[in-house]
């Protein structure tokens, strides 16, 4: 089962059951007499508000973060090689590095591998969607620039690097990676491009651990 979906289930009936506490606890409080039950009905109360408070907001942001997650892939099948050159244009101030040396490895043992979970997976995985685009976009680019994969790929490799060396890994790598190859657009076209550039080079296993 998939874990956002999964974490959101879990919140909804944490959710229902202090509500069902919060109102036994409010009765309580309000047939309570002595002073002393009364400020421990209090604070059990002001516990399960804030409780319920903790949920309410990490389920308000899962839920953003499903509807950017639509849009994102609803972007996905808008994007065309105009936003492509956009994306890729701006990784290609970076040194060509020429590296041969590496193994496929399965899309998702290369995910666990490299510590993506849940949302990080259903993100980058949309991104097959236009995998396809993206091999024919660089082919029809290497006829005009042959180099041209090599100084893509340099730009990603090089970003990896120096985000690894500030400390990033699993999710917020991803999350870093992708606002680097969409060149920190708004535009969920252009994330989309980037993103499904990111997902060609991290199947071929050019970015990313191995």
């Amino acid at each position: 089962m998939d874990w956002h979906y999964q974490r959101k289930k879990d919140l909804e009936e944490h959710l229902k059951e202090d509500y069902t506490l919060l109102k036994d606890l409010e009765d309580d409080l309000r047939l309570a007499e002595e002073r002393k039950s009364q400020t421990k009905f209090k604070k059990q109360i002001k516990e399960v508000k804030d409780r319920i408070s903790e949920y309410q907001n990490e389920l308000d942001s899962l839920s953003n973060a499903e509807k950017k997650q639509d849009l994102l892939v609803d972007a996905m099948t808008n994007i065309t090689f105009r936003e492509l050159r956009m994306v890729t244009d701006g990784i290609f101030t970076m040194p060509v590095e020429f590296d041969e040396s590496y193994t496929v490895v399965p899309v998702v043992e290369k995910m666990l591998k490299n510590e993506l979970t849940g949302p990080a997976q259903r993100k980058l995985t949309s991104g097959v969607i236009q995998a396809k685009m993206v091999a024919k976009f660089v082919e029809g680019q290497v006829k005009t620039n042959r180099y041209f994969p090599d100084q893509l790929k340099a730009g990603f490799t090089q970003e990896y690097q120096r985000l690894r060396a500030a400390g990033l890994t699993g999710n917020a790598l991803l999350d870093a990676l992708h606002e680097f190859s969409c060149n920190h657009s708004t535009d969920y076209d252009l994330q989309a491009a980037g993103l499904a550039v990111l997902y060609y080079f991290f199947e071929k296993c050019e970015v990313f651990e191995r």
